[in-house]
């Protein structure tokens, strides 16, 4: 891929519409906004990894994996804590997509499911095993999970970059 596809301020922006479309519908990667193809951090790592990508900043150089990280744990808390979850599931079959606005850190979809016809089935917040939830943070994104009618999941990743799930669910006495 050519020089069109830049980071900026925390996305990957895929300017060529050819090249968007491929790459949305090869996988359900990214949303577009303005006729432009923006990638979370998360997918675009994912598609480098697997060589499907490059990525340039703003000055036109292309970035390498390593340098790649280096930004992204920068411009993003967690970073490589959430793209461990992401990857993951990812490389499962999931769809994931961002889910800053529920307080979560991604929207799980089922395998096979296409986002904007159906909807997400868990709102994933991604832990570190040395990182405790604060419990009122706990309860928030507990709630408005249930009140999205989304079951809570935690990924949480140990020091090997091994993921293990809970799926929270509300129980009625």
């Amino acid at each position: 891929m050519g020089k069109d596809v830049v980071l900026v301020k925390g996305k990957v922006v895929v300017a060529d519409q050819a090249k968007a479309s491929k790459i949305f519908n090869k996988g359900q990667f990214g949303a577009f906004s303005d006729g432009k193809l923006e990638l979370s951090l998360e997918e675009a790592l994912y598609l480098m990894e697997k060589k499907e990508l490059d990525v340039w900043d703003r000055a036109g150089r292309k970035l390498s994996l390593s340098g790649f990280i280096k930004i992204a744990e920068k411009k993003q808390k967690r970073f490589w804590v959430r793209y461990s979850v992401f990857k993951n599931l990812r490389s499962s079959g999931y769809i994931l997509k961002t889910a800053f606005k529920y307080g979560g850190d991604f929207r799980v979809y089922e395998k096979g499911a296409k986002p904007g016809e159906e909807h997400a089935t868990w709102i994933l917040y991604a832990v570190d095993e040395h990182e405790s939830i604060p419990f009122l943070t706990f309860a928030a994104i507990n709630r408005v999970a249930h009140s999205v009618k989304k079951k809570l999941m935690l990924g949480i990743v140990d020091d090997e970059g091994s993921v293990t799930y809970y799926e929270i669910n509300w129980v009625k006495f």
